[in-house]
């Protein structure tokens, strides 16, 4: 079975500029149960995401959320 990375960055200013990519383990394929969670992104008003997945395979992210605090 092949396991599969999630990478992710971040703008708070609207695309002007971007944070490194992090990444995540997201488990192996047919794992339908595991999450990757993105902690301590900081404050801003223009929050743009990018998401990608390192697979060699074809794949589709089922779902996606945020949830949000603010302080």
């Amino acid at each position: 079975m092949s396991t599969h990375n999630l990478e992710f960055h971040y703008s708070k200013d609207g695309g002007r500029n971007w944070s490194n990519w992090r990444v995540k383990d997201v488990g192996v394929t047919g794992d339908y149960t595991r999450r990757a969670q993105f902690t301590r992104l900081g404050a801003g008003r223009q929050y743009l995401f990018e998401i990608r997945d390192t697979s060699p395979y074809r794949g589709d992210v089922i779902a996606a959320s945020i949830h949000a605090e603010s302080e």
